[in-house]
């Protein structure tokens, strides 16, 4: 018999979660077949057609193609291994479900609960759409995330080598002057300026191992990390972006709402659950029944671990659904099993919907920090930049005092240097807002 009029409202969960997932994804191969083969590598061009110039003056220009933010997305959709697997799971559950229906009406004499088992089917086929819109959305997140933290590694190595330069000049203008009749420079502030260029040292190693580390992470996400494939970076600087639409709190959220794929995954998930306590009504005479546990594709999935700590980012675990492998029992006791199992997966949903709420509300929160720290550094920045000016324009300067100079200069690269991470810091947050929305917000980054 089919499902009674007050399951309406729950399956309308699961349909409204259909539009959003229109086998969302970039077709991408096959999921048995291997990814395509990296592209060759070729010199980059200018807008001329001629050979462009090396990205890094200090960089020769070795062949190496140049791959914008938008190309090693590409490369991470349709190389990683993971959203190959969850591809390859989205055609099994596919096929179970083309199993079950190939079974007439003849088999539901011999399985009465038939018509529910394939109810719980379409659930799964709906759940493995929404595993892999889930994967892909993170997958560029990741890709996202990594690109730019190898660009402010590589801007950080930089600056902070011409930092190391400039105080390092110094310390060879203080340890020729110490010597001479007039000098203000003794042992103890030259000492002092050598540990500070020591510091400027140690921060040049930190971003030089950062950029190594972030290219290999994104490397893993690309899909290529042992292939051996070695490429540059189009940036060779973060961009300074601004989101010209007002966003609110109330419009994250709304667009969270109504585009998570784990939503739709819940959602899919307490249906599959409700049409278990059917299922088990329909079997009159056995003592022993399976569950959709012992055959349906809502997958039990790793959960992160949670965090309670308010000051920094407070994120309880979801209520995890529970069902056994099979109801054992007379027939109202295995109903009354299920309807409680069920329950369990109703606040499964609920749950999920607040911390999907929660997300989303953390990610605008951080979001407007990050855009009034980058305002607040940008007039920091241009100070630092007069300062600096002002300072090498007296390095010759007989009568200015050395160790003011470098302890001036190292406070003008800061200032600087906390700009540029403000920037950073901004730019995760935009990938963060599309990540929560599911791509409701999606930022116009360069070379996307």
């Amino acid at each position: 018999m089919p499902p009674p009029a007050s399951r309406s409202a729950a399956l309308s969960r699961v349909a409204a979660g259909v539009g959003l997932l229109v086998v969302v994804l970039a077709a991408g191969r096959g999921a048995g077949q291997p990814p395509a083969p990296l592209p060759a590598p070729a010199p980059a061009k200018d807008a001329n057609g001629k050979d462009a110039k090396p990205d890094d003056g200090d960089e020769p220009a070795d062949g190496r193609p140049v791959l914008s933010l938008g190309d090693c997305i590409a490369v991470a959709i349709e190389r990683q291994p993971a959203l190959r697997a969850v591809r390859a799971s989205q055609e099994a559950t596919g096929a179970g479900f083309n199993a079950l229906n190939n079974i007439g009406r003849v088999g539901q004499l011999f399985a009465p609960d038939l018509p529910f088992r394939k109810e719980q089917s379409t659930r799964g086929v709906l759940a493995a759409a929404a595993d892999v819109q889930k994967l892909h959305n993170e997958i560029v997140h990741d890709a996202t995330k990594l690109y730019y933290t190898a660009v402010y590694a590589r801007q950080q190595a930089r600056f902070t080598e011409d930092v190391v330069a400039q105080v390092d000049t110094l310390v060879k203008l203080a340890k020729a002057e110490i010597d001479t009749p007039l000098s203000k420079i003794d042992q103890g502030r030259l000492n002092a300026m050598q540990i500070g260029l020591g510091k400027a040292k140690r921060l040049n190693a930190t971003a030089r191992v950062g950029e190594e580390r972030a290219f290999a992470a994104l490397r893993e996400v690309m899909g290529v990390g042992e292939a051996g494939f070695r490429f540059r970076l189009k940036d060779r600087e973060l961009p300074v972006m601004r989101q010209n639409v007002p966003l609110t709190k109330e419009q994250v959220v709304e667009l969270a709402l109504c585009r998570r794929p784990e939503l739709v995954l819940a959602a899919a998930g307490a249906d599959a659950f409700r049409l278990e306590v059917y299922a088990q009504g329909a079997i009159d005479h056995r003592r022993t029944v399976p569950t959709l546990a012992s055959g349906a594709d809502i997958h039990a999935r790793m959960v992160p671990p949670g965090s309670r700590d308010p000051g920094t980012d407070y994120r309880p675990e979801p209520v995890l659904p529970e069902m056994p492998p099979q109801l054992v029992g007379r027939k109202d006791d295995r109903v009354a099993r299920a309807s409680a199992l069920s329950r369990r997966a109703d606040a499964f949903y609920d749950k999920m919907r607040e911390l999907v709420v929660l997300d989303a509300e953390n990610a605008f929160f951080n979001f407007q920090l990050a855009a009034e720290q980058v305002v607040i550094g940008k007039g920091q920045n241009a100070t630092a930049l007069d300062l600096m000016g002002y300072i090498q324009r007296n390095f010759s300067d007989q009568k200015a005092q050395k160790e003011q100079l470098a302890s001036l200069y190292a406070q003008a690269a800061e200032a600087q240097a906390d700009y540029v991470t403000a920037v950073y810091q901004y730019l995760l947050t935009l990938a963060a807002l599309e990540r929560v929305t599911a791509g409701g917000i999606r930022p116009e980054f360069p070379g996307r």
